[in-house]
């Protein structure tokens, strides 16, 4: 029998399959809006060393070459970055699920797993060199990135919602 969502296994593992499915929501949208502003078209350059990667994949490389002491070949920095983007937003999923079974308000958690997503990422990304500190970034390019990072954390809570409905019908 696998736990309900009510039960912190069960609240996780619902969150990590709500992650995954807000995950693809938000790359939809991140594809939409490159494709809608002309940013990430198809010329870019490959890049000459992983600080010209994203940060995902720079992420990756470290973790990678520091943890597993195995290089990671630059040709590899687009399956580092998919795969980060992929393992990241799948598993604050199961943050959700935490914020869900004690809140029970998809709004507020939605809110609160954005929250928590950008407070790591301008905490941790700062501390590895990878982005500013928070208070040098202009407040609208701050607010904007909280914006955008909403929709993965409201998308996280409409598939939680779903997939709460879901499993009830089929008790």
């Amino acid at each position: 029998m696998v736990p309900a969502a009510g039960h912190p296994i069960g609240a996780v593992g619902q969150g990590l399959l709500a992650g995954a499915i807000g995950n693809a929501v938000f790359t939809g949208y991140q594809v939409l809006e490159a494709k809608l502003t002309g940013n990430g078209g198809g010329d870019e350059k490959p890049p000459k060393d992983w600080g010209e990667t994203p940060e995902p994949a720079q992420v990756g490389q470290r973790i990678v070459e520091g943890v597993f002491e195995e290089d990671v070949p630059l040709e590899k920095a687009n399956t580092m970055t998919n795969t980060m983007h992929w393992l990241f937003g799948t598993s604050w999923g199961a943050v959700y699920g935490v914020y869900q079974e004690t809140f029970k308000q998809p709004f507020v958690s939605g809110v609160a797993l954005t929250s928590t997503v950008m407070a790591f990422d301008y905490t941790v990304l700062p501390a590895m060199k990878l982005y500013e500190k928070p208070w040098q970034y202009a407040p609208s390019d701050l607010a904007k990135d909280y914006a955008k990072h909403l929709v993965y954390g409201f998308s996280v809570a409409a598939a939680y919602s779903a997939l709460d409905r879901l499993f009830a019908s089929r008790d």
